[in-house]
């Protein structure tokens, strides 16, 4: 009988899964207490801004929310279809048992698809996925990958619409006395939720990753996105209402350029890819220069003269920020975070890259030894150790999500 097509789960050895480290475990439910935090926090935004007639933010704010659920749902759903039943319907698996055939099976995929599109959807499915991994101790390859789209698609356009509401209309006489404090602890949420949610992606594509590689790596999202959008929103302040609007549009073209100039990825893909690097550099930064889509030594070059260039403009109207009587606080406050979180980003990045350096691996990795082609790990130390003609040698490999390990013969 021929192999079935598409996606194979691990089979090897499996008594003994893969054990998720406990500070993997702490990771997952950190970013699971932060997740929460920030869809519940960007919901009461939403309905401050509906009960005070704040529409053209109510409008920006929802559709950012919405599109990244939808994304999420959608993602499910058509990962579950590739991957065939998961836990959300191994429980159901008896109903064709009685070889009912391909029917009762086609029957039974979709309501599971359905189910799991409902599920992401109503961001029901990442506790489940957070479950398996705390509790059971799986692994979650659904788990990482919703973070990481919530953290894209919503947490880190949100930071930037609430830092434009709360420097534009919140200090206001007409807000609400509490605006300002719900704002910034949206922003705040949405900051972290970026920072987790990139650096868990940043190790689960390089599993040798240390936790303090993995923290690290997480800070200095954390500053990156702030920087990102505090510059923004201090920028489109001062230019609202087309200002924004004008440097996000030059700045997609710029990126599609770039896209299209390194060749990484495919043009018609870079359109799409385009998007979140808008505000954050969307690659893990152990990737190989020629994977990333626009590598990082251009992006940040990039940021740099994008942030002196909307600095001057800042700079030139701060005549009109110090006359601002009601919201000046909150327009210095901003400044000097910008300024703190800039620094802090172009401080750390050199620490990171290196150490990023060290544990460089190829972006599609069929086997560790296989990245140069002198049989060396780029930058890497090697994870399997050589012994003497009787000893076999370890291969610790990742496929689809799954550690393998195996005892090749000795030569």
């Amino acid at each position: 009988m021929p192999p079935p097509s598409g996606f194979i789960p691990c089979t090897l050895d499996d008594s003994a899964g893969p054990v998720v480290p406990k500070w993997e475990k702490s990771v997952v439910l950190t970013a699971l207490a932060i997740h929460v935090a920030d869809v519940g926090l960007d919901i009461l935004v939403l309905l401050l801004f509906f009960f005070n007639m704040q529409w053209g933010f109510l409008v920006a704010s929802g559709a950012v929310v919405l599109g990244a659920w939808i994304v999420a749902g959608l993602y499910i759903s058509f990962g579950s279809g590739a991957a065939g039943p998961t836990s959300a319907g191994s429980s159901n698996s008896n109903l064709c048992s009685s070889g009912a055939g391909d029917e009762c099976e086609g029957r039974r995929l979709a309501d599971i698809t359905m189910s799991m599109r409902f599920m992401g959807f109503t961001q029901i499915q990442i506790f489940s996925e957070a479950y398996r991994c705390i509790v059971q101790g799986e692994e979650t390859d659904y788990f990482h990958t919703l973070r990481l789209l919530e953290a894209l698609l919503e947490s880190a356009p949100n930071a930037l619409v609430h830092l434009y509401a709360m420097v534009l209309w919140a200090g206001k006489a007409t807000a609400p006395s509490y605006a300002v404090s719900l704002l910034r602890a949206s922003v705040l949420s949405s900051i972290l939720s970026v920072g987790i949610g990139l650096a868990m992606w940043e190790q689960k594509v390089q599993f040798r990753a240390s936790c303090g590689y993995v923290v690290s790596v997480s800070i200095l999202r954390c500053f990156e996105v702030a920087s990102r959008t505090l510059t923004l929103a201090l920028f489109a302040g001062l230019t609202h209402p087309y200002g924004l609007i004008w440097v996000l549009v030059v700045d997609y073209v710029v990126m599609v350029l770039m896209i299209a100039k390194h060749r990484s990825v495919d043009f018609s893909y870079g359109f799409f890819v385009a998007i979140p690097l808008l505000l954050v550099s969307l690659e893990p930064f152990v990737w190989r220069r020629q994977d990333h889509a626009v590598p990082k030594d251009s992006y940040f070059a990039v940021r740099v003269i994008e942030s002196i260039l909307m600095w001057a403009v800042i700079t030139k109207e701060q005549g009109r920020i110090d006359s601002q009587m009601e919201t000046y606080p909150i327009w210095i406050g901003s400044e000097f975070l910008a300024l703190m979180s800039t620094l802090g980003l172009y401080c750390f990045l050199p620490f990171v890259w290196k150490a990023a350096r060290r544990q460089e691996l190829s972006r599609e990795v069929e086997d560790w030894g296989d990245e140069t082609g002198d049989d060396e790990y780029s930058g890497s130390d090697r994870s399997d150790h050589s012994g003497g003609p009787e000893e076999g040698r370890s291969l610790m490999k990742n496929v689809d999500g799954c550690n393998v390990s195996a005892e090749l013969p000795a030569e």
